[in-house]
């Protein structure tokens, strides 16, 4: 019996991925909102069009709609990379960081009347290193205060979609997050010899839950009118949590610097094993589309963050808020059938995407936008690699910090075919 090693080869490289996700994703002062920086957002083909998902493949499933996989034709293999460069300044500095990893890796597989699917992928990070001005030392007489995060939360995932009817279909999703996040913070005083150093961290798993469902009305024989609607349940992460607190010379920890420590009694205060919410979300999205020509969507997000709270990190200048996220995006195909030119069998992408974002700093509301671009390149059969190419500002004039970056993805979609059985040897 023939063995087909691509399928093997790619289960070893879904299992073997969740070690290599360890790996930041961020840099952002921004990533202490609610959960920290959110890396995956989506397949590149959708990222490309702003994120907008009523688009429909029936080739390639919507890792973030299970309710697509009610369509799926055939048996798809999904890997997503991403790199991303960052410039974050304010009055004073500029600097810059670079991040490249998976993004998420996953297989959709029809089976008879439904589709199925499983994956993993690095769901948030948390990555930064702040240091106080020198007019807020002054004010408070500290000589030097310096604040460090580092950490991700991964997550595990299987999906089911089902068709209804003809024209609609539903789905969900169970996820099992896991991963921890790591706190330090160096505070040193004036005319005092030894500072103040705290290192804390907290490791946090869970399930979370999202549906989501696909309506298709056509109408007329080329153009069909795409309705998609997408919950995500509030959920509640567990986080169990430790910290301890040195004495120190310098903020870095030496045998000559150390001074005393005490492991901090988290039980008595109630602060060892907390709550971290995942916000509810909806997703409400229409696309008008002429199949292998044209699309064009538009997309509006809520997500209910007000009530976000971590009583164990407890941040005093930061405070979280509804968001809301709007997106307008689509592609274009010259002629999907021309047997002379390739380009104009290629995908072109387009979109862009406008984002409240939930943090406020010192009473100030943080704004992202975005501008997206992409490409979708057939390769043999119905496989495909898709590239998209982004362009971001977090935070305006108002704001302390600035963030501006620009992102390149690469996606493959492969497909093969399972579970039908062969007519010939």
């Amino acid at each position: 019996m023939k063995i087909d090693k691509f399928p093997l080869l790619f289960l070893y490289l879904l299992f073997s991925s969740i070690f290599a996700f360890s790996q930041n994703n961020t840099g952002s002062p921004y990533s202490l909102n609610e959960l920290g920086d959110i890396n995956f957002l989506g397949n590149v083909s959708n990222i490309s069009m702003g994120g907008v998902e009523s688009h429909i493949d029936s080739i390639e499933f919507n890792i973030n709609i299970p309710s697509s996989l009610a369509k799926l034709k055939t048996t798809n293999y999904q890997v997503g990379t991403f790199y991303k460069s960052s410039s974050i300044s304010n009055n004073n500095f500029n600097d810059r960081y670079n991040s490249s990893n998976i993004n998420y890796i996953a297989i959709g597989i029809p089976v008879n009347k439904f589709g199925f699917s499983f994956g993993v992928l690095p769901y948030s990070s948390v990555g930064f290193s702040l240091q106080t001005s020198e007019s807020y030392n002054e004010d408070n007489s500290i000589s030097s205060r310096l604040f460090f995060a580092d950490g991700n939360i991964n997550r595990a995932f299987i999906s089911l979609g089902i068709p209804i009817f003809e024209n609609l279909s539903v789905g969900g999703t169970i996820n099992y997050n896991f991963g921890k996040f790591s706190y330090e913070m160096f505070n040193q005083y004036d005319d005092v010899n030894y500072g103040i150093y705290t290192n804390s961290s907290s490791e946090i798993s869970g399930f979370t839950y999202s549906f989501s469902s696909n309506f298709s009305v056509p109408l007329n024989e080329e153009l069909l009118l795409n309705f998609v609607y997408s919950l995500s349940p509030r959920n509640n992460l567990n986080s169990y949590n430790v910290e301890s607190v040195y004495t120190s010379t310098s903020p870095t920890i030496t045998l000559e610097s150390l001074g005393d420590f005490v492991n901090v009694d988290l039980e008595s205060k109630g602060l060892q094993n907390t709550l971290l919410s995942v916000s509810e979300k909806t997703i409400y999205s229409i696309g008008l589309e002429k199949k292998n020509n044209w699309f064009v969507g538009i997309q509006f997000e809520n997500k209910l963050s007000s009530s976000f709270e971590n009583s164990f990190l407890d941040i005093k200048n930061i405070s979280y808020k509804n968001t809301k996220v709007y997106s307008f995006g689509g592609y274009l195909i010259p002629d999907a059938s021309s047997l002379t030119s390739y380009w104009k069998r290629v995908k072109y992408r387009f979109g862009i995407k406008n984002e409240e974002k939930s943090i406020i700093v010192n009473n100030l509301p943080v704004n992202h936008f975005s501008l997206n671009l992409g490409l979708g390149l057939p390769l043999s059969g119905l496989s495909k690699a898709n590239f998209g190419l982004e362009f971001g500002k977090i935070g305006n004039n108002d704001n302390i910090v600035k963030e501006s970056y620009f992102a390149l993805r690469l996606g493959l979609s492969l497909n093969d075919v399972w579970f039908i059985k062969r007519k010939y040897n």
